[in-house]
């Protein structure tokens, strides 16, 4: 088990954990408020689902792109100063968003949200990695709960501006908070501002990554997990109005429920993890996700919607807590937050082209061939979960 020293943070691990929790929330409302939102922008801008799956997929792009930079940066530097300036990023990319007179420039700020993010979350998971030791996978699940909150935050946010006013208006809280989460980072972050050119010697990194067979295994699981994420949250809305028949009301219900789902389970998953093994614990969470999104597929009665929904949010969530500290128990410590900065570059890399697929399936076919096609993800990684050791 990698056991690396915490780092100082002015009012203990506590007040780490609930500041790091906020910019999470926040960032992933932010983030995810496109996907309520997005019937009201392609309405808008005039595009069609594969464009909208395009912008998203440049987004998460982005993002991916970002972490690597992000984590070894952290690594080289400080965690807070690579922390805060991803929140001043974040901040521009999403004033960017909200101001966007033209489908190009609502891009252009989706771009900057996205390498916004993949500064933060790298070195936000490796700070909460390195500062709890046994207790890590609770605190992990913390940080999942965290995600969960902000993406079911983004269903109330979407339904709220677009009553009031527009889809923009929802980026304007999302702003304020970010902003008072950057100021609790520099008054309680106990580490110095470093400011310097990194060598990011991505060469090495990406050869002791890559040297690991049972590192390559646990990359392609996440690369499986991370596609189906990312082609299921971004259009969950829209399919559910579209092929399930749902009203707008019921089917942002829907979206907020999964990620409340997640809320409820993250902390509890994770240290269920600690206690019996993080792998042992999250191999179930592909097949239940299977049996949830099947049922979810070819269930046009509103209960066999609604277990499909509830089963599904299980098997997407349950995974990534104890998953998480599992891979980062096998990086090297001196190099955490570089090692799973590139590990997350990968698999969301891969994840990004997830809402690509899925609006050029529902440009072509439907939106439920579309989520069909990711139960087959689900199985692979059921099947691949098992030859991690």
């Amino acid at each position: 088990m990698n056991d690396s020293p915490s780092r100082p943070f002015v009012g203990g691990h506590g007040r780490l954990l609930s500041v790091l929790s906020a910019g999470v929330v926040t960032l992933l409302a932010g983030q995810l408020v496109v996907a309520p939102a997005l019937p009201a922008i392609i309405a808008e801008f005039d595009i069609a689902p594969s464009t909208a799956g395009g912008g998203l997929t440049l987004m998460w792009a982005c993002a991916a792109l970002a972490m690597y930079p992000g984590g070894r940066s952290s690594d080289l530097l400080s965690r807070k100063t690579v922390l805060v300036s991803s929140i001043a990023v974040l901040v521009v990319g999403f004033l960017v968003v909200a101001s966007a007179p033209t489908f190009l420039a609502f891009l252009v700020g989706l771009a900057v949200v996205g390498v916004g993010v993949g500064l933060y979350e790298p070195t936000n998971m490796a700070l909460v990695f390195e500062s709890f030791g046994s207790r890590r996978g609770r605190a992990l699940g913390v940080i999942a709960s965290a995600y969960s909150f902000g993406s079911a935050l983004a269903g109330g946010l979407a339904v709220a501006a677009t009553a009031i006013a527009s889809w923009r208006v929802a980026f304007l809280p999302v702003v304020g908070a970010l902003a008072l989460v950057g100021a609790s980072l520099h008054r309680w972050g106990g580490e110095p501002y470093v400011f310097s050119l990194a060598r990011l010697d991505g060469r090495r990194t990406a050869s002791r990554l890559f040297d690991s067979a049972e590192v390559r295994r646990l990359l392609a699981l996440f690369c499986l997990y991370m596609l189906v994420w990312q082609a299921s949250v971004g259009f969950l809305p829209t399919f559910l109005r579209l092929s399930k028949g749902l009203s707008p009301a019921a089917a942002n219900g829907a979206f907020v429920a999964v990620f409340l789902v997640g809320l409820a389970i993250g902390p509890t998953i994770g240290g269920l993890g600690d206690r019996f093994g993080h792998r042992r614990v999250g191999a179930s969470a592909p097949l239940i996700g299977a049996v949830g999104l099947s049922a979810l597929v070819v269930g046009q009665d509103p209960l066999v919607v609604a277990a499909g929904i509830g089963l599904f949010a299980v098997g997407l969530m349950s995974f990534w807590p104890v998953m998480n500290a599992y891979l980062m128990a096998r990086l090297a410590p001196d190099s955490l937050g570089g090692d799973y900065g590139l590990s997350r570059a990968v698999f969301f890399g891969v994840g990004s082209l997830g809402p690509l697929y899925t609006g050029l399936v529902a440009d072509y076919a439907s939106y439920r061939a579309a989520y069909a096609g990711l139960v087959g993800c689900f199985l692979a990684s059921a099947v691949l979960v098992r030859f991690v050791e």
